[in-house]
């Protein structure tokens, strides 16, 4: 199995000794500020497209087995071998109600508008569960460079989408765009602008939990444990 660490912090910290480490703050075309790690999985997802071993075949098979894991997060390496994300979270209330409560929950309506444009079939099931209690936080998970590819090509149509609908092209756009709406972004557990500006790190979450959701419907999808890697660090 591929393990794949992705980071914006000095690699030399890092405590993975058999790990291929990315930069998410190399790609060009989606700012880690804002994508957080999906900026890596963008460099990744670039990589399984292009990279040939010597033998001029694609290094990666669409059956190869992969772990995404954060520089702060870890997934149960026990876990190999079986499609596994991250233990889900219940709340008490509706996961679109604790969006609300940290985030600006127009945002997650935005995030609603594309799934309806990319994947009108996929509306309803998106709508149920951001109505239900279940989240599967962090976007990592234990997989197949084909299962990635899917995955990454439905949170990446749908997060492009609402990144034009918010129209900030910048990451100082974004933190503008963020301190001009001050009823809309303060209040909540963190309002600290440049904490808000990930909007799509955060609805990635969510994205994410849809899509999980649904595979495991159709395949086992087995929770894994999380450690957490830096000291003090909040679930």
């Amino acid at each position: 199995m591929y393990k794949f660490v992705f980071y914006h912090k000095g690699a030399k910290d890092l405590p993975f000794s058999d790990a291929i480490l990315i930069n998410n703050s190399k790609c060009k075309e989606y700012d880690h500020r804002i994508w957080s790690e999906l900026a890596g999985y963008k460099l990744l997802l670039d990589k399984f497209n292009t990279e040939k071993a010597e033998n001029g075949m694609m290094q990666y098979s669409d059956t190869d087995w992969i772990s995404l894991s954060h520089y702060r997060r870890m997934l149960d390496p026990d876990y190999q071998g079986r499609l596994s994300v991250a233990q889900p979270m219940v709340f008490n209330g509706p996961i679109a109600g604790h969006y609300a409560h940290c985030h600006n929950i127009e945002d997650l309506k935005l995030c609603g508008e594309a799934v309806k444009e990319e994947f009108p079939n996929l509306l309803q099931h998106f709508e149920r569960v951001m109505n239900g209690n279940i989240l599967i936080p962090y976007t990592i998970g234990i997989m197949t460079v084909g299962q990635f590819k899917d995955y990454t090509n439905f949170l990446f149509k749908v997060l492009d989408n609402v990144h034009k609908k918010i129209g900030t092209e910048t990451f100082e756009d974004r933190i503008d765009y963020i301190k001009r709406h001050p009823e809309w972004y303060t209040g909540k557990e963190d309002s600290k602008p440049e904490y808000q500006a990930r909007i799509e790190a955060f609805l990635a979450e969510r994205l994410a939990t849809a899509y999980w959701l649904l595979i495991s419907q159709k395949a086992p999808v087995f929770p894994a444990k999380v450690f957490l890697l830096e000291k003090d660090q909040k679930i």
